[in-house]
């Protein structure tokens, strides 16, 4: 475990998981403290599992902006005394990670955005619905009726199985936990012109998988097409969080993409 100070002055925290070279991984929610991630699968690095503000064990701060959160990376790199940073973002905490890249392209040396969140991703004029893919990839499943109920009542936990495209008692372990997301106002009042990320040259692959609702299938592209150096990587049958029911093709498409060769 470890402690530094944020942009704001206020304390944050982390946990190291893991053995190899350092990967900071910025968790979504957003709000959400990081330990959720677990070891992503088994992936061959020491993780840096980061509570953002006012999460986990990180005091709250004034400013939750998701450009605010990307002054903490480079807090934290300073904090780990390296030049260069592996960086994670998970769902919306894919927004800090673009933001640092874009502010400090020469402080990152590989980038990772797991099943990043759809927002503020523009949408494709024929992009079907959340519902409409619901539906289609889900309907002939025996938990499907009660899913849906969830989803159309907004019970997070019971529509679960939707999110992650399974219903296993893995599945069920990890969305009842309790690290919920605490309240974070403004984490979208960023903006992140498309334009700001033409400077990140570095190895940058977006893992996404192929029965997310959360993601959809096409964000992924648009967000590759923003990034000069941009890859993705389908996960096949998997959901929102594919280290849950795929541990191994995450953690081997995580590794993959961190042994890509530096610019």
């Amino acid at each position: 475990m470890g402690e530094f100070r944020s942009a704001a002055s206020t304390g944050l925290h982390y946990e190291l998981r893991g053995n190899g070279p350092l990967l900071v991984c910025q968790p979504g929610g957003p709000g959400r403290p990081a330990s959720y991630l677990d070891d992503l699968g088994g992936v061959a690095r020491t993780l840096v599992l980061l509570d953002p503000r006012g999460s986990g064990g990180s005091a709250p701060a004034a400013g939750h902006s998701f450009a605010e959160l990307a002054d903490d990376l480079e807090e934290l790199r300073r904090h780990l005394g390296v030049e260069r940073l592996d960086l994670l973002g998970h769902s919306a905490g894919c927004w800090p990670v673009l933001a640092y890249a874009a502010r400090h392209p020469d402080r990152v040396a590989h980038l990772v955005l797991l099943t990043p969140s759809r927002r503020p991703i523009p949408r494709g004029g024929d992009e079907p619905t959340q519902d409409e893919l619901v539906k289609r990839w889900f309907s002939a499943e025996p938990w499907y009726p009660k899913a849906k109920a969830a989803w159309d009542a907004d019970d997070m936990v019971g529509f679960s199985p939707l999110v992650y495209a399974a219903d296993t008692p893995a599945v069920r372990a990890h969305a009842a936990r309790d690290e919920r997301s605490v309240d974070y106002p403004g984490f979208w009042s960023s903006v992140l012109d498309p334009a700001d990320l033409a400077a990140v040259s570095v190895p940058v692959s977006i893992v996404a998988a192929d029965r997310d609702v959360v993601t959809g299938l096409v964000a992924p592209h648009i967000l590759a097409s923003w990034l000069p150096t941009a890859a993705v990587t389908w996960l096949p049958d998997a959901g929102h969080f594919p280290w849950v029911t795929h541990p191994v093709i995450t953690r081997d498409a995580i590794d993959l993409a961190l042994s890509e060769p530096l610019v």
